[in-house]
């Protein structure tokens, strides 16, 4: 890949804090939802602010602490805050409408608030754990329900079953920890926000790794499309060669998964030392790594999976075709799309055959969002611009 544009910078008050979500809508700019922003900031494709849409504020065409989804369903831009979804159509100030709800889900310790939008205009929730113990008790490999939902908050019909194999790690009680995801199994910086499933661009399907067939010969993985209503549009069956994870791994994951949860990025105060040592006693490792580690739903109907986490912390993508076949690869070796050292290089929002827009920190915080051209052409060799 190389890259074309690079948005932020130590100087720049344009992109000030990390990048939630982005989409480009029909007039060919760049929508970019941004934590602790109360607003959805819009950007030509040569990275030239044009500009802001809302204000803090809990009214019509305001945002409730930031926006933290955006994305265009035909001509109508919809926008997510921290419990509901606007709709814009005609007027960028004044939504045609606000949608808002909380539906419980006890039996998976959740609930479910607006989310983001899909094709046909009803829509996916956006999940809140709100009993750890309730989520990670139900038995083995229980899986979660991806709902669609009215706009008034019903739940319409359950899209799939996402399986949710031992996400968690389990904490003490006196050690005073909410589980935490497993760094191998953790969930996307960017999009749906649930584990190895991606929502299309436009809404009309989700993109998912279902059962992992490690036992099998050999083994595979389910790749899977299924439409909103329920329709499965792409069952394969992808082989795969298990890698065991390592004693250096694990010694390295468990360092790291411990010096999170002590407040170690950024650095800690000694008060923490006993979280340390309680987060490293209850880590834990798989075997195996999972195949695939991240779900991307292209643009023009790709699928990129992110696969297993290497010992040199390259990231490799492999792209398919809309039929479940491999067209090739992406290796990136530079960047990091957060503070968690274990997350992927580049937090990869939005792909096609020929682009990738993606988001990284660099050494100071400072956010930056990325726009790359792949070179469907080019012959294995060095990385050009950490990509």
């Amino acid at each position: 890949m190389e890259e074309v544009l690079r948005i932020g910078s130590l100087e720049s008050t344009d992109l000030v804090a990390s990048v939630l979500d982005l989409a480009i809508g029909p007039d060919s700019a760049l929508y970019v939802a941004q934590a602790m922003v109360p607003a959805v900031t819009v950007f030509s494709l040569d990275g030239q602010v044009l500009r802001r849409i809302g204000r803090a504020g809990q009214g019509p065409g305001e945002m409730q602490l930031a926006a933290v989804a955006v994305g265009w369903i035909g001509d109508t831009l919809w926008v997510a805050d921290v419990n509901r979804i606007q709709l814009f159509t005609t007027d960028e100030r004044r939504p045609e409408q606000v949608i808002q709800f909380s539906r419980g889900v006890p039996e998976e310790g959740s609930s479910l608030a607006p989310g983001r939008m899909l094709a046909d205009g009803t829509l996916i929730g956006r999940r809140r754990i709100t009993d750890g113990r309730a989520l990670s008790s139900r038995g083995a490999n229980p899986g979660l329900a991806l709902r669609r939902l009215s706009r008034s908050g019903e739940v319409l019909d359950t899209i799939a079953t996402m399986e949710w194999p031992g996400n968690a790690i389990e904490h003490e009680r006196d050690a005073r920890l909410f589980p935490g995801e497993h760094p191998l199994r953790d969930l996307p910086p960017l999009g749906l926000g649930e584990y190895l499933t991606a929502l299309m661009p436009d809404g009309s399907a989700v993109v998912q790794i279902g059962k992992v067939h490690e036992d099998a010969t050999p083994p595979t993985f389910d790749l899977l499309v299924i439409s909103i209503r329920g329709d499965t549009l792409l069952h394969r069956s992808v082989e795969y060669e298990p890698r065991e994870v390592t004693r250096a791994m694990e010694r390295r994951l468990a360092d790291e998964y411990a010096g999170w949860r002590a407040g170690d990025y950024p650095p800690s105060s000694p008060i923490f030392e006993r979280t340390r040592r309680a987060a490293r006693r209850v880590f834990w490792v798989p075997e195996y790594h999972p195949p695939v580690r991240q779900v991307v739903a292209g643009t023009d109907g790709t699928i990129w999976l992110l696969r297993e986490l290497r010992e040199d912390r390259v990231d490799i993508w492999e792209v398919y075709d809309s039929g479940g076949t491999l067209e090739g690869t992406v290796e990136i070796g530079h960047g990091r799309s957060s503070l968690v050292p274990w997350d992927p290089r580049l937090a990869v929002a939005l792909a096609s055959r020929d682009e990738v827009w993606g988001a990284t920190y660099d050494d100071y915080g400072i956010p930056y969002i990325h726009r790359y051209l792949v070179d469907r052409t080019c012959a294995p060799g060095p990385a050009q611009n950490g990509a």
